[in-house]
């Protein structure tokens, strides 16, 4: 026996993608000879939600009991208890995404390792943690340049490649099929995830660039129906979405919401791989940054390529020419009006191209099928867990190398224009002027401002994402 181990986890085995990853780390450290008892959510049902008295109840237990060898939490469920050294001997998260209690286990002595699920979140975490204060010259927590640790995200499509029976939901409905055997259709199926403006605009470059080249083929969108409603209602109400761009592209195609998007309920893992196959592309122009990205992966698996803005790993997970089109600039980014073109044109020229677009699917399936598997997410947390105890010394401040950060699509050193995973900035000059004077230069090779206004520069250019500092070596 390895010894004990408590899992604190938001989502219950195969509650969405989340919850099928965390029933394979519960399998994988059984395997690995652990004890678990597992935790879930931070809420303890709806009452509790209002006067958490089974919140209460489940912390007098814990407390009660003497701390165990190991507790593993995912990012959501470190609401349900801090990690201390009460609860167990050592304390790692792993990491779904970056919503969950930051304040909790940024600069927290008690963590021993970050688990991410792609090296993009890595990248992110360890940023985040060694964030520079350059008063007092040093970094927030500079054990995160040794303590973050990638894992290989274990995808369920591998094990199940008609869907997972544990995914439950209900059935691909039968007008998708219909409406696909006369339009052209287009997936977006991730509860409020798109960006509408950028949605709306390339299929509004779709329609308007096959009717210049003769093509009368309607492209029509499938979306959650959450989003469809949402978009109605603020189309009808003019709030609380802004729906100036959506509303425009309406009348400018003369159609309306019900004849441009094709609204589908919850379905089963099994019906939204029948989505993508009877899609021709899926759009992943979204506001907001994938952690791993087992949608569009799953997409390409069936065969369907994905076209992105790239935001979060969607930008990472696969090797170019393997389905997933990353298609953006800065002028895309910042929704500059007819810049989306670019968009539809690459789109458009994939839809003349089935066999090169049907081989490079291929090609992203077989990637999927040798890299997002059981095997290898195990193998990561058996070598991590096996390296606690070896922990090396972090890097010297003086020694760190400035980069631009991870979170930074684009940059336009001539209007100061940022795309980031963050938030879009506009550099004023003194910014661009700071930031080319101390790319790619170590620590010990910038001279520190001598002014309050040049220090404070230089830390909100780090404290806003556009910079960060990594190992020498690593550079």
């Amino acid at each position: 026996m390895a010894g004990e181990v408590k899992l604190f986890l938001e989502e219950e085995p195969f509650g969405g993608a989340p919850g099928a990853i965390n029933a394979v780390l519960q399998d994988e450290l059984k395997r690995l000879g652990y004890a678990t008892t597992t935790f879930y959510r931070q809420r303890i049902g709806v009452a509790d939600k209002r006067v958490p008295l089974a919140s209460a109840d489940r912390i007098r237990r814990l407390t009660a009991e003497p701390p165990v060898d190991l507790a593993v939490y995912c990012d959501l469920a470190l609401g349900i208890r801090p990690p201390s050294r009460a609860i167990a001997h050592r304390n790692l998260v792993l990491f779904h995404g970056l919503i969950g209690s930051p304040g909790v286990w940024i600069d927290n002595p008690v963590i021993d390792r970050y688990w991410a699920l792609s090296p993009y979140v890595q990248r992110v975490i360890t940023s985040l943690l060694t964030l520079p204060d350059w008063r007092r010259r040093r970094c927030l927590d500079a054990r995160g340049f040794t303590r973050v640790e990638a894992l290989a995200a274990p995808l369920p499509c591998v094990e199940a490649p008609d869907g997972h029976p544990g995914m439950t939901g209900g059935p691909l409905p039968d007008y998708v099929r219909r409406a696909a055997e006369t339009s052209v259709l287009v997936h977006a199926v991730q509860a409020s995830k798109p960006d509408w403006n950028a949605v709306f605009r390339i299929l509004l470059q779709l329609h308007q660039h096959a009717r210049e080249q003769g093509d009368a083929r309607r492209f029509r969108l499938v979306v959650f129906a959450e989003d469809f409603a949402y978009l109605h209602h603020s189309l009808l109400q003019g709030y609380p979405l802004d729906v100036t761009v959506p509303r425009e592209v309406l009348t400018t195609l003369g159609c309306r919401l019900d004849e441009l998007l094709i609204p589908v309920p919850h379905m089963s893992q099994t019906a939204l791989f029948e989505l993508f196959r009877v899609c021709r592309l899926g759009l992943a122009y979204n506001t907001i940054p994938e952690a791993f990205g087992c949608y569009v992966l799953e997409s390409v698996f069936n065969g369907c390529p994905v076209f992105t803005n790239g935001i979060g790993n969607n930008r990472f997970n696969l090797p170019p020419d393997h389905g997933i089109h990353v298609v953006e600039d800065v002028d895309i980014a910042f929704g500059v009006p007819g810049s989306h073109a670019r968009v539809a044109e690459r789109i458009l020229r994939a839809l003349r191209e089935p066999d090169a677009t049907r081989e490079a699917c291929q090609r992203g399936r077989e990637y999927v099928q040798r890299t997002y598997t059981r095997a290898a997410f195990g193998r990561g947390i058996q070598q991590s867990l096996e390296q606690l105890e070896h922990e090396p010394e972090p890097p010297a401040f003086d020694t760190l190398r400035i980069e631009i950060g991870p979170l930074v699509r684009h940059l336009d050193p001539e209007t100061g224009r940022v795309a980031s995973d963050f938030q879009n900035l506009v550099l004023e000059r003194a910014e661009v002027e700071c930031l080319e004077r101390v790319l790619h230069r170590t620590v010990n090779e910038v001279a520190p401002p001598g002014d309050e206004a040049g220090l404070a520069r230089l830390q909100s250019l780090f404290s806003r994402g556009v910079l960060t500092l990594v190992p020498s070596a690593a550079s």
